[in-house]
């Protein structure tokens, strides 16, 4: 039996772990405030809020409810816009209606929960955070002028009631007395005490493993409902990111947004705060994984192209606890294909500790300027010596191989004096190195080209910061 809480009613079912929760919402409770549209997570119209019970203290996250699979959720608090009503309309709802900022309303509700969401997960209250919080969140008839100024209206109220100074366990009694959120939800603590504590069912060769599924559940809901499921959601144990021998540690359950803000991540990776923000929406990168986008395999994925330039090692646990670790470059065998059996799931991922001078860059070319698959993408990591000569050089890309690729060959470079020659000679090796195909990204001769240039790209952002 799968429990949780949907807004304030407590829900026991025995529907299957893989279904689909947008469908329960809807089909099951009759809750229509959720919409149903692109059934990928990426219009914003499903969007939900879902909470979890950690250290006594609840922590709210959006979703998209259209990808997400009931297993995932037991013993958690679902809110959808019904769940928002406290016999009036809440103040991020009045925002909206008093800057015109809805239309036929079929997003509505997702806007509603993102900037909801935005009160209890952002440490920023900004204009540009409130803004990245809405990141996933389509509207094709109202303009997005007029929903921006609803979000700089709530930024506005939250400051003049100087929630930015409420300490973050004061936090959901505050969005209660500013009429944010239900009195119902200082309830929530208990009643999911009660409920019980979450547990997974033990692997087996017939068990699909799923980590965030952002992807999985996109390519094959209806095969997937009614499998036999095992939630990376479940371990709490490796839900971490921490410093530990000159290594960054990151759990097998870590989200991408939860990897993003990391503490630990902004303090020797600071870029990948802005970076991550290309990959996809606050929705997504919500329950999006590290492990599981390396799972995914695909020759273009951004985290596994940052990852590869990082020199990421995995940590590999089968289902009778057994540990074996592998570089992450070594981890891809062709198209689709890696170094993980059935039972297996990635534990850990170590990341080494950027020594003086290393320093990191990440480029991507796509449709879209963010929140798009890219067309080709690459990752470098370059220490020079004082003297500006090479010591280090790793550069990752992807949309160029059958597998997420780190370049090799690129010792014959080190110890060399940087120079704008040296420059093109990298990338023109880097360029000629490559096999990609023609395929709806773009042509085998365009990404060969891309490359070149996000090479030369590296070394002119490292250059600018070195100086």
């Amino acid at each position: 039996m799968i429990r949780f809480i949907l807004n304030n009613k407590i829900i026991e079912t025995h529907k299957p772990d893989g279904m689909i929760l947008l469908d329960f919402i809807r089909e099951e409770e009759g809750l229509t405030g959720t919409k149903e549209a692109c059934r990928e997570g990426e219009c914003g119209a499903c969007t939900v809020l879902i909470g979890r019970l950690n250290n006594e203290k609840m922590e709210y996250k959006t979703i998209a409810s259209c990808i997400t699979p009931i297993g995932s959720l037991k013993n958690c608090h679902i809110v959808t816009v019904e769940g928002l009503d406290t016999g009036d309309f809440t103040l991020v709802q009045k925002l909206i209606i008093d800057n015109s900022a809805s239309q036929c309303g079929y997003c509505t509700p997702g806007i509603v929960l993102s900037m909801t969401g935005f009160c209890f997960m952002s440490e920023e209250i900004s204009y540009d955070a409130i803004i990245d919080a809405l990141d996933g969140n389509i509207c094709r008839c109202t303009g997005y002028a007029s929903i921006r100024n609803a979000g700089r209206s709530l930024i506005d109220n939250l400051k003049a009631n100087d929630y930015e100074k409420t300490a973050k366990k004061d936090r959901l009694q505050k969005l209660i007395e500013m009429n944010i959120i239900p009195s119902y939800f200082a309830e929530i603590p208990e009643k999911l005490k009660k409920i019980g504590n979450r547990s997974n069912i033990n692997i087996s060769d017939e068990t699909v493993i799923v980590a965030g599924a952002t992807d999985l559940f996109v390519q094959k809901p209806e095969a997937l409902e009614n499998q036999k499921l095992y939630f990376m959601s479940e371990r709490k144990d490796l839900e971490y990111i921490k410093e530990e021998n000159g290594n960054i540690l990151v759990g097998g359950a870590v989200a991408i947004e939860d990897f993003r803000k990391s503490q630990v991540i902004k303090k020797h990776y600071p870029e990948l705060e802005d970076y991550l923000l290309l990959h996809s929406s606050t929705i997504l990168r919500n329950t999006a994984t590290l492990s599981g986008n390396i799972v995914n395999a695909s020759p273009i994925g951004d985290i596994t192209i940052i990852l590869l330039a990082l020199s990421a090692r995995l940590v590999i646990e089968n289902r009778h606890g057994n540990i074996r670790k592998i570089e992450l470059s070594k981890f891809y065998i062709s198209y689709k294909k890696y170094d993980l059996e059935p039972c297996e799931i990635i534990r850990e991922i170590e990341i080494p500790i950027c020594s003086k001078n290393e320093q990191f860059n990440f480029e991507k070319v796509s449709n879209r300027k963010i929140l798009d698959i890219a067309s080709v993408n690459s990752a470098a990591l370059i220490k020079l010596s004082d003297k500006k000569n090479i010591e280090k050089l790793r550069i990752s890309a992807g949309g160029v191989a059958p597998i997420p690729l780190l370049l090799s060959g690129l010792e014959k470079f080190i110890g060399k004096e940087l120079s704008a020659k040296l420059i093109q000679e990298i990338a023109e090796y880097c360029m000629q190195s490559v096999t990609p195909i023609d395929d709806i990204r773009g042509s085998a001769k365009y990404k060969k080209i891309l490359l070149k240039q996000l090479i030369i790209a590296h070394f002119n952002k490292i250059n600018t910061v070195q100086k």
